[in-house]
């Protein structure tokens, strides 16, 4: 294997970055006599990593964000454990491709760094150069010990030197001798060190005697593994505790070797990786509460039932923190708490979780009136029999939010329950209460806008004989948006029938308060003339009045066809007279399927304090449809996007004819909603709103 001081290849990376690794491993620092910088670019590196892998002079790659294709470069390179590492810095145009380097490649021989974090590639380049030295000081403990045996070292019941030779004794990692029945026969100054061997009490004691009792049987089976194959064994990690009570976490990783006489022993590499496996499930434990507050995050703020997005709470905490029990209470009307949602480490189904025995509703009740948390963090068999909840650790917070109580979350759990448990347990609390209390806010929210709603459109139609009058409303948003279109329909005393569509500036409560003073303007004003200039008139005057915004409005009054006996050329023909307060053009379809604009203009309502609407006349005869439609069908994602009438005048041009089931009117506004709806997509800001009338004849 060849030597030298380990190489940093810099390929292509920024001035920046080269200067950080000046600073990090120029001469003169810690880090200077142990490794060298040299800049390469990217076609060139490849001539600084020939020769086969595993064999070549170690180096670590960085590579910079430069490189065009980082993935292909980093095959080319062949990482090897023992001479080859590389740290690539991963762009937003190259993240994406980097994502299958981990697949690949361990963490110990390619890491990618953002390039947001590019402070952190030093440091990362020194986790790789300790991976590097510590892989290269294995394989040098397992080459020098199979030379000394086949060179005829003989076994010693001395200590490490006798067998292991001057190498071995001085190497960086414990190393061990075992016989054919696992039993240590030799080992080194740092495995003597780590593992607390001494001449008197570890010669021939089996290794597995070092560890507890309920691992004994897998590091033996880890043993007999390496017997049975000649490459080394995997790397595997044990726990036991030092003779001072604390804990201590072994990475054992066996191999077979034969000495001279053909004997087959077992070399044991140790390596104490105490700090590294705390840091790992430091880590692990951060990564999964971070994604358990995600989850619960996630679920209460997802659509659906509140009592499905609770049990994803608390199916979500008993999977993340291992717990048995893990139930969320909420407050009856009455104010005692009752289970909610609960969940089993066992997945017993949910109907079963709600019943009181699986925790303890007394102390839940307490917990409730005092608005504290409760921890009862005794050891197994610690709580009093009878108390309904298992063996072990119990907590209970109070969910509270804006100085309300929501609830209470418990968890129990036979495991011990550290800091940052309860810690995230709070913080999950806190989430569901929020949750719980935005859930609440919504219902009221969305009771209020249906009230608001309610009288703002008419509760249904009237039946007009001999014509098919149809409507749609779509206020924009999710259900808590009360919009400032309006249509209504309703017969007047002297035998007419009023049609009416409009939209009122703003949106909200103040627009369903305009809306309502000019709907019920409009019928009482009817109530004694039909006249679109009386009508217009008094709703103007009612908005002055309130100096309310202005309003845009066409007002339609319907005369039924003359009786049969009419003279010839004018029976079935009804008469429509429309009037125009600002508003989109009306559209009038025609029995053949072509569609007109009408041209009927006047002032806004609301503005003015006199003013003059003309009145149009329109014959509607059989078979043909006038449509009154507002602004969200030409301007739904805001002026500067917006379609013409004529659009909407050709695509009612192409719809099919009716089909004969008398409701040609339904199925014009139905297009038109749908084709609204396609067309904005998620750019539709505005409230639709569409009123039809056909003549069936």
């Amino acid at each position: 294997m060849s030597g030298g001081r380990t190489r940093i290849l810099l390929v292509d990376v920024l001035p920046e970055t080269a200067e950080d690794f000046e600073a990090a491993f120029g001469e003169g620092t810690a880090f200077g006599e142990e490794a060298e910088l040299v800049h390469v670019t990217a076609t060139s590196v490849l001539e600084h990593t020939e020769g086969t892998p595993g064999e070549r002079r170690p180096a670590v790659a960085v590579v910079g964000r430069r490189v065009q294709a980082p993935v292909g470069l980093i095959h080319a390179l062949r990482p090897h454990p023992a001479d080859l590492a590389a740290v690539v810095v991963a762009t937003s145009a190259t993240d994406s491709r980097l994502t299958t380097l981990p697949i690949l490649f361990p963490a110990d021989l390619v890491r990618r760094v953002p390039d947001a974090r590019a402070d952190l590639l030093p440091q990362t380049v020194r986790e790789l150069l300790e991976s590097l030295s510590r892989r290269r000081a294995e394989t040098a403990v397992r080459a020098t010990a199979q030379r000394q045996l086949v060179a005829g070292t003989v076994i010693s019941r001395q200590l490490g030197e006798r067998l292991l030779g001057e190498f071995l004794s001085q190497a960086p990692i414990g190393a061990l001798m075992l016989d054919d029945d696992g039993a240590v026969l030799a080992w080194n100054r740092r495995a003597s060190a780590v593992l607390e061997l001494d001449d008197h009490g570890s010669l021939r004691r089996p290794l597995a005697d070092l560890f507890p009792p309920d691992a004994r049987a897998t590091l033996r089976q880890h043993l007999d593994t390496a017997r049975e194959q000649s490459s080394p064994g995997p790397d595997v990690v044990f726990e036991r505790t030092r003779s001072d009570g604390t804990s201590q976490a072994m990475r054992i990783a066996p191999q077979k070797v034969t000495d001279s006489e053909g004997r087959e022993r077992v070399l044991v590499l140790a390596e104490d990786v105490t700090d590294r496996l705390h840091a790992q499930r430091k880590l692990a434990e951060r990564t999964g509460h971070a994604l358990l507050s995600a989850e619960v995050a996630a679920a209460m703020t997802a659509p659906g039932p509140l009592a499905e997005r609770l049990h994803r709470c608390v199916r979500a905490t008993v999977d993340r923190l291992g717990a048995d029990r893990v139930c969320l209470w909420t407050l009856a009307p009455s104010g005692r708490p009752e289970p909610a949602a609960c969940a089993d480490a066992d997945r017993t189904t949910a109907t079963d979780l709600l019943h009181p025995e699986h925790a303890d509703g007394a102390l839940v009740g307490r917990i409730a009136d005092r608005q504290r948390p409760h921890l009862d963090l005794t050891p197994p068999g610690g709580p009093p029999p009878g108390t309904g909840r298992p063996q072990g650790s119990f907590a209970g917070y109070p969910l509270v939010s804006g100085g309300e109580l929501i609830g209470v979350l418990t968890l129990n759990t036979r495991l011990a329950l550290p800091g940052s448990t309860l810690s995230i347990l709070e913080n999950i609390a806190d989430q569901v209460a929020v949750g719980i209390q935005r859930d609440r806010l919504l219902q009221r929210l969305r009771a209020t806008t249906e009230a608001l709603e309610h009288p703002l459109l008419p509760p249904r139609l009237p039946e007009l004989p001999g014509f098919d009058l149809a409507a749609r409303y779509h206020p924009f948003g999710s259900g808590l948006h009360i919009g400032g279109d309006f249509y209504d329909a309703f017969a007047a005393p002297d035998g007419r029938y009023v049609l009416a569509l409009g939209d009122v500036c703003g949106k909200g409560p103040g627009a369903a308060a305009i809306t309502g003073l000019v709907r019920h303007t409009l019928w009482a004003a009817a109530q004694h003339t039909t006249d679109p200039e009386h009508v217009l008139g008094l709703v103007n005057n009612a908005l002055r009045r309130q100096n309310t915004p202005f309003c845009t409005l066409v007002y339609a009054v319907l005369e039924p066809p003359p009786d049969p006996a009419a003279p010839s050329g004018t029976s079935g023909t009804a008469r429509v007279r429309v009037a125009s307060a600002g508003h989109p053009a009306p559209l009038l379809r025609r029995a053949d399927g072509g569609t007109e604009l009408l041209e009927v203009r006047g002032p806004l309502l609301g503005v003015l304090d006199e003013l003059h609407h003309p009145v149009t006349e329109v014959e509607l005869s059989p078979g043909e449809t006038l449509v009154f439609y507002t602004d969200g069908f030409t301007e739904g994602a805001g002026a500067e996007d917006r379609r013409e009438p004529e659009d909407l005048a050709a695509l009612l041009a192409g719809h099919p004819l009716p089909t004969g089931d008398g409701r040609p009117a339904d199925r014009v506004v139905a297009a038109l909603v749908e084709d609204a709806h396609s067309w904005w997509g998620e750019r539709l800001r505005d409230d639709l709103a569409v009123l039809a009338l056909s003549h069936l004849g």
